[in-house]
C-alpha cells in the first residue's frame, strides 16, 4: 500500500480479470444470438483458432520487438490499446465478427506481450517485494479480481437480457480502460526510471 508502483501492477491486474470477463460475455453473447446449433461450436473454434495463431505471431515476431525497441511501458499499452479499439468498434457495429473480435484483441496480446511487459515490471523490485508483493498480487489480487469479474457477468446476465443492450457494456468497458491506461503508464514510467538509474550507475 506504500508502494504507487505496486499499487499500479495491482491495478493492471485487478482491471485486466474485469474487462476480460466482460468483453468475453460480449462475444459468447454474439456467438448465440447470430448462429444456432452445430454452427455455434464450430464458429467458436474458428475464433479460437484464429485468437491463438495470432497470439503465437504476436509473441514470435512483436512482443520482442516492442519491449527492446519501444520499451516495457510502450509494452504495457499495447492490450488496454487493443481492447479500447475493438470495444468501440463493436459498441458503433455490435455483429458477429466485431463481437468475435474483442476475443482475439485480448486473446492475442494478453497471454504474449502484456505478460512479459507485466513479468518485467517485477525486476526493479527488492527481494521482499519479489517473494511477498508478486506473490499476493498473483495469487490474492488476481483471485478476488477474478470473483469480482464473476460476479460482474451475473448481475451482467440479469440486466442485459436483449442482445441489443449487450453492446451498451462496451461503455463500462471503456471507463474502466481509462483507468487502466493511466496504471499502466504509471508503472512503465516508474520502471523506465530504473533503467536509467541502473544506466547512470553504470
Amino acid at each position: 500500500l506504500r508502494s504507487t508502483y505496486l499499487l499500479s501492477i495491482v491495478g493492471i491486474v485487478a482491471l485486466y480479470e474485469i474487462v476480460s470477463t466482460m468483453m468475453d460475455f460480449q462475444f459468447s453473447s454474439s456467438v448465440q444470438h447470430f448462429l444456432d446449433g452445430d454452427a455455434i461450436g464450430e464458429h467458436f473454434s474458428l475464433v479460437y483458432a484464429i485468437t491463438n495463431g495470432a497470439s503465437l505471431l504476436v509473441q514470435l515476431f512483436m512482443t520482442s520487438f516492442v519491449m527492446t525497441r519501444l520499451g516495457v511501458g510502450m509494452a504495457l499499452l499495447v492490450l488496454p490499446f487493443a481492447l479500447l479499439t475493438g470495444s468501440s468498434i463493436f459498441l458503433i457495429a455490435p455483429m458477429l465478427w466485431t463481437g468475435s473480435l474483442l476475443n482475439t484483441c485480448d486473446g492475442a496480446f494478453a497471454y504474449s506481450v502484456n505478460q512479459s511487459a507485466k513479468e518485467s515490471l517485477y525486476v526493479p523490485t527488492t527481494l521482499e517485494e519479489k517473494y511477498q508483493a508478486k506473490a499476493f498480487i498473483d495469487m490474492w489480487v488476481q483471485r478476488a479480481a477474478k470473483a469480482v469479474a464473476v460476479g460482474v457477468s451475473l448481475l451482467v446476465t440479469l440486466w442485459f437480457h436483449e442482445f441489443e443492450t449487450v453492446r451498451w457494456l462496451s461503455i463500462a468497458t471503456l471507463l474502466l480502460l481509462m483507468a487502466w491506461i493511466p496504471a499502466a503508464r504509471h508503472a512503465g514510467r516508474r520502471f523506465e526510471d530504473y533503467e536509467r538509474e541502473v544506466l547512470d550507475g553504470g
